[in-house]
């Protein structure tokens, strides 16, 4: 009887295997062939990305502009008066360029040397001893100096003093008169290409023709 089981197991066994299908046309080769289809990494070239290219076109260029200097107070109005004259792309920016030499604490001139010196008797009066009659330049002549520093902290300081004994006329001028010196800046000129630029700067001597220092 076991016997008889056994074989008919066997028999159901082969006839099984010969009903399953064999391996499919081309499967034999289809990983090889997906070897050969993969991309070689020796041969990826990186193509330029169009946007890289376009944001450095938009980079914006640095701007032309043009420094003239450096001017005392009374070249730089004339020169203002000749400047207006030219067609000039954008407006020009005065600034200092040099800072008074030192801070005069100042009376204006009084009306002759005689009223000077009363004026000085009664600043002494007050406890200023450190002043004197300006005789020059002629623009200050018969004013009164009432100290001369070199900080403007100091200056500013002594010029406080003098409004709390009732000296009202004092100010603080720059020493030597007209010592600061002023440029100014132009943007939109290059300069060695503007020759009415440099034909007027011409006509004003020591005048520095240069770019500008952002």
């Amino acid at each position: 009887m076991f016997r008889l089981l056994f074989w008919l197991l066997l028999l159901a066994n082969l006839v099984l295997l010969t009903l399953l299908p064999g391996p499919l046309p081309g499967t034999a080769t289809l990983e090889p062939q997906r070897l050969l289809q993969q991309v070689q990494a020796d041969s990826v070239k990186l193509l330029p990305n169009p946007r890289t290219n376009d944001a450095a076109k938009l980079a914006p260029t640095p701007e032309l502009c043009v420094e003239m200097g450096d001017f005392s107070a009374t070249t730089a109005a004339k020169f203002e008066s000749r400047l207006a004259k030219l067609k000039l792309p954008s407006l020009p920016l005065k600034q200092q360029v040099q800072s008074p030499q030192a801070s005069l604490v100042f009376i204006p001139p009084q009306s002759d040397e005689a009223s000077a010196n009363r004026r000085i008797a009664k600043l002494r009066a007050l406890g200023f001893t450190d002043v004197s009659v300006v005789r020059e330049p002629l623009a200050r002549r018969w004013g009164i100096s009432v100290g001369l520093f070199t900080s403007p902290e100091l200056a500013a300081a002594q010029l406080e003093n003098l409004k709390k004994a009732g000296i009202t006329d004092a100010r603080i001028e720059e020493h030597p008169l007209n010592s600061a010196r002023f440029s100014y800046q132009l943007k939109g000129y290059a300069g060695e290409d503007k020759p009415e630029l440099k034909a007027l700067i011409a006509e004003f001597s020591g005048v520095a023709l240069r770019s500008c220092k952002y």
